[in-house]
């Protein structure tokens, strides 16, 4: 009701301020009004700075939240010429924020298992050199062994992490005889993996996270789209799953296998829809998400490259730039997976000129060969 009342005596107020009531005269007298209260905000900008020794305050986490609402309807080069914060301290500012939602570190106890000490690198390393026969679960054995009067003991997990960082590979592991690596090489071409990450929309003073849920073919290395959902459950993944396999228009359908890791989402109806159309699911070691590399690369990239650099405040705003994304990322930008070449790149003329594709006001350009301009 106060809200209501404040905008009619602004729209009064400017009424009274017009003369002929033409368009230019509107204009005109909105001009003056943004004028004034540009200098009457320097004004206080001075003042602010004149009594804390030319040092701006730190705007509360509501201000911040506030500030960037705004600040996304606006250009960058309107935020360079008007906002008393550069567009990238606000962006920080979201991460900022981000990354407080999900910061438990104050009220949570450590968990996990200690890092191991440099010793028992030292000896993992030297038995597994020393005995070249021995596998993972035997070369842990003889550690754990060794460290047993120190209460030191270590997962198989861990021996192959150790060991394959430093490049030895015993002839009796997995990776030599049966690893999920050899299988994928062995099946590229039909296999494809999914998975989920997550993007916080800005929107009425909070962050609300967004679940998306990527799919990509592993051989040509086209990602696309499965959904976009704030909280999705067993049902939600179910028509997932049947929007996948469709048979008019299921993208899953030329595939024989699925990778992905061992979330719960991806249990029962999803397995169960995705198994009577032919399509088995191929499970990540738990806590080993480079298993499923193909698809952790591309959030990277997406988000390093594009979600990273905006704040978005609505589902649609999420869904748009997403979109955008995908056509350049499947069309445009070349792979270094794939030799520099573009999964499914636009016709090209080579006899024309080279023109530049910009997405996103230009936060996403490419470069290809075009028709000569008329």
């Amino acid at each position: 009701m106060k809200l209501s009342h404040t905008l009619l005596s602004n729209l009064l107020a400017l009424m009274k301020s017009i003369t002929t009531g033409d368009v230019k005269d509107i204009l005109a007298a909105l001009q003056r009004i943004i004028d004034y209260q540009t200098e009457e905000i320097l004004i206080y900008r001075e003042m602010i700075l004149s009594i804390n020794h030319n040092v701006i305050p730190e705007p509360t986490d509501d201000q911040k939240r506030r500030l960037a609402m705004k600040a996304h309807m606006l250009s960058e080069d309107a935020l360079q010429r008007f906002a008393s914060w550069a567009p990238g301290l606000i962006i920080s500012w979201y991460r900022g924020l981000v990354g407080a939602k999900y910061n438990g570190s104050g009220s949570r106890n450590k968990v996990g298992r200690p890092a191991i000490t440099k010793e028992v690198v030292k000896w993992i390393v030297k038995i597994a050199t020393d005995n070249p026969a021995w596998g993972y679960e035997r070369i842990r054995e003889e550690v754990n062994h060794l460290f047993s009067k120190k209460n030191i003991s270590v997962a198989k997990v861990t021996v192959e992490r150790v060991l394959n960082d430093h490049g030895i590979y015993p002839k009796n592991s997995e990776r030599r005889n049966n690893s999920l690596e050899i299988f994928i090489a062995a099946h590229r071409e039909i296999m494809a993996a999914c998975d989920f990450c997550s993007y916080e929309v800005v929107n009425a003073g909070c962050l609300i996270r967004y679940m998306l849920l990527f799919f990509e073919d592993i051989n040509t290395r086209q990602v696309w789209l499965g959904g976009i959902v704030h909280d999705p459950d067993g049902k939600y993944m179910a028509q997932v799953a049947r929007n996948q396999v469709d048979c008019f228009d299921g993208r899953l359908n030329k595939f024989k296998y699925l990778i992905h890791d061992r979330d719960p989402l991806f249990r029962g109806k999803f397995t169960e829809i995705l198994k009577s159309s032919g399509i088995e699911t191929v499970l990540t070691t738990p806590r080993c998400p480079q298993q499923n590399g193909f698809v952790e690369s591309f959030h990277k990239t997406i988000k390093t490259e594009c979600l990273d650099n905006l704040v978005l405040t609505s589902e649609a705003q999420l869904r748009y730039v997403v979109h955008e994304y995908l056509e350049h990322y499947n069309h445009e930008r070349p792979h270094s997976g794939l030799g520099g070449r573009i999964p499914d790149p636009w016709p090209e003329d080579p006899g024309g000129e080279i023109i530049m594709v910009s997405r996103l006001g230009g936060l996403l350009k490419s470069y290809r060969w075009g028709k000569l301009a008329a």
